[in-house]
């Protein structure tokens, strides 16, 4: 039975995946997009953004992608603990070494012919670099995602989302206070003076204007 040829995705630019496409005549998908899914049988990052690594989503069923961690010139034991963290996200994780003059440098045509070649025609950062690629492809053998009619499906969040699920609930705000009501204020009427008895006899007999008296 012919196996496909692996997929191979990049998570930023510049993380050494059409390198490794190359050197295992691969198909080369670029750049993992954000917040948008994609398939990919390796997943190639570089030893500094391990922890966008630890970030990506698998599908919850089926085999995992292998990540490939293309190392820096610091080597494996500066970012051990960071490797140790994401193994258990994927089918395996390989660490590819760090290829001096080939970095910055397009040299698609050499990687190709690395495989090819037999160990003693091989410089010596490329014979280790050999020697990765074929841990990487033991790797895919063994996690059965060449068997699949097509690879598992990544994906990573978009910048300044958090994923469905893990969103903070917006606090409830309470509902606006009704415009106030103009109340009418019942002023009591003052009360009439009370009138003492001298007052009450001068207002019903008045007295008779002088000259009419008697």
């Amino acid at each position: 039975m012919s196996v496909r040829p692996p997929v191979i995705a990049g998570l930023a630019p510049g993380s050494g995946a059409s390198t490794l496409a190359a050197a295992l005549h691969a198909s080369d998908t670029g750049v993992l997009g954000q917040g948008v899914a994609a398939e990919a049988d390796v997943v190639v990052c570089r030893a500094g953004a391990l922890r966008h690594a630890a970030g990506l989503a698998c599908a919850a069923s089926g085999p995992r992608p292998v990540l490939a961690v293309l190392l820096d010139p610091a080597g494996p034991d500066a970012v051990a603990q960071q490797l140790a963290a994401v193994r258990a996200r994927f089918a395996a994780v390989v660490v590819l070494p760090h290829v001096r003059r080939w970095h910055g440098a397009t040299v698609r045509e050499e990687a190709a012919s690395v495989l090819g070649k037999h160990r003693e025609h091989l410089t010596e950062p490329v014979r280790a670099y050999a020697t990765a690629l074929r841990a990487l492809v033991t790797a895919l053998n063994d996690s059965g995602v060449l068997d699949r009619s097509a690879p598992p499906m990544v994906s990573r969040p978009s910048t300044g989302r958090l994923w469905p699920g893990l969103r903070t609930p917006s606090p409830v705000q309470p509902p606006p206070a009704p415009p106030p009501v103009d109340v009418p204020v019942h002023v009591p009427a003052p009360r009439p003076a009370e009138l003492d008895d001298e007052a009450l006899e001068a207002l019903l007999h008045p007295p008779l204007p002088a000259g009419r008296a008697g």
